[in-house]
């Protein structure tokens, strides 16, 4: 995907179940131009929580930033922990786990790009706590159609051009997903 040109957009709706509807009665196609392959809907459930799942920057993303916390990484760290806690016996252990966790939890979090940086950042300045979104990193046209398809169902725009820069950031926080078959 080429990161020149390209729009970062939003529809927003009221309940976190209300994009997901709203897709399910919009035209998939506005113009000749099939947006619906290339949006992510966005669910805010809370400060703590927000859902993105679907295709985003050429990608397959399926992130919750309320589980980013207990993740692989973590049970390997509080794995590890603990082993040399054993050493110390039984406290030493259940230290161990504990230690070891918090310890590869914190390393993983800030290790390279991360939704929870630029995607989710970007996310819970736009989509209130309890809504949703179909969310789209798109050429302009593509913008224009999925807002054209959209608009009549409720939602309310909102619209990035963005720089180089910003657009690079935004895929390089789902460059580990799985890319998604162009076809």
């Amino acid at each position: 995907m080429q990161s020149e040109g390209l729009d970062l957009a939003l529809v927003v709706f009221k309940h976190t179940e209300g994009a997901e509807q709203a897709y399910s009665r919009a035209p998939r196609e506005v113009d000749g131009i099939a947006w619906a392959q290339e949006i992510a809907f966005v669910e805010h459930h809370g400060p703590s929580r927000i859902v993105v799942r679907g295709t985003f920057a050429g990608h397959y993303v399926d992130a919750d930033d309320y589980e980013d916390f207990v993740g692989r990484k973590v049970t390997e760290g509080a794995v590890a922990g603990g082993t040399v806690g054993l050493l110390l016996g039984p406290a030493g252990l259940a230290a161990g786990f504990v230690a070891g966790g918090i310890v590869e939890g914190l390393s993983s979090e800030h290790a390279g790009p991360q939704l929870r940086g630029e995607l989710f950042d970007e996310v819970r300045k736009e989509v209130p706590e309890k809504s949703s979104a179909v969310i789209l990193l798109a050429p302009a046209a593509h913008v224009d159609a999925m807002a054209a398809a959209l608009d009549p169902l409720g939602g309310r725009l909102v619209r990035h051009h963005l720089t180089p820069e910003a657009t690079e950031a935004l895929q390089a926080a789902v460059a580990d997903s799985p890319s998604v078959a162009t076809g």
